[in-house]
């Protein structure tokens, strides 16, 4: 049984409710029936609707703050393509910091969404999300390299730990060195970023289809409404026509008396 064959159902018996008073009798105990049957698949329909829409609801927040902090991992990977033999050793130090809080919060509210309730398959959008962010900092030789430079070293999660004097040290002794370093890694974050981030991307797609399926559940609530109020409007009309017929029926009792 659909909601559109149920509402086919109801607006036929609403059509039909100026028929002779033994066909509204025979409708009222139809629809009364009908209406006992169904109320509880719309109660059980309606309860999954819901119950789908807040997961789907909770899942976009998800990926909504996972494309915020991608975004704003992004512009800080970009700033340190951009340090220049002129640039403050205090600036430089402070570019790096904003790339390491800014590159950890994204594979945070990555992992997030990965385990977030939820449909699986956006779930799985993210892990290949933390994955990709991974492989872009030791897919190469020279890529792990950088990072070690750096100070900086890649956990199992996806995260990055620093050894601040080691980055300090390393600016110290080799500054051009160490911006040629933080230029490959801000390049490299830089792309997956653009990537994950467009349309048709790991974010992107996430949020998309998400959406389709929130837009679709609030439709189908849409629906669920329109139904109820045809059975009340069908069962409210049956009602009253069925009280009508038996006054009259009473009336004429009363006066074959006299």
């Amino acid at each position: 049984m659909t909601i559109s064959s149920l509402l086919s159902g109801t607006s036929s018996s609403l059509l039909g409710s100026s028929s002779s008073t033994a066909s509204q009798a025979s409708t009222f105990s139809t629809t009364s029936t009908a209406a006992s049957t169904v109320s509880p698949f719309l109660a059980q329909a309606e309860q999954r609707i819901q119950s789908d829409a807040a997961v789907t609801t909770a899942q976009i927040s998800k990926f909504g703050l996972l494309k915020s902090a991608l975004s704003s991992g992004q512009l800080a990977a970009k700033a340190m393509t951009t340090l220049t033999s002129a640039t403050k050793p205090a600036d430089v130090t402070t570019a790096l910091g904003n790339f390491f809080n800014t590159f950890n919060a994204s594979v945070s509210a990555a992992n997030s969404a990965a385990t977030a309730t939820g449909s699986s398959s956006q779930s799985a959008r993210a892990t290949l999300l933390v994955r990709d962010l991974k492989s872009a900092l030791s897919a190469d030789p020279a890529s792990s390299a950088a990072l070690k430079k750096l100070g900086l070293t890649i956990q199992t999660n996806g995260s990055l730990v620093q050894d601040a004097k080691k980055f300090a040290a390393s600016l110290a002794s080799d500054p051009s060195g160490t911006l040629a370093a933080m230029a490959k890694i801000g390049s490299k974050v830089d792309s997956v970023s653009s990537k994950e981030l467009a349309t048709g991307g790991t974010v992107g797609a996430a949020l998309a289809t998400l959406n389709a399926k929130n837009t679709s559940l609030t439709a189908q609530q849409t629906a669920l409404q329109a139904l109820n109020q045809a059975m009340a409007a069908s069962a409210a009309t049956s009602s009253t026509s069925t009280q009508s017929s038996t006054g009259v029926a009473a009336y004429q009792s009363t006066m074959n008396g006299f």
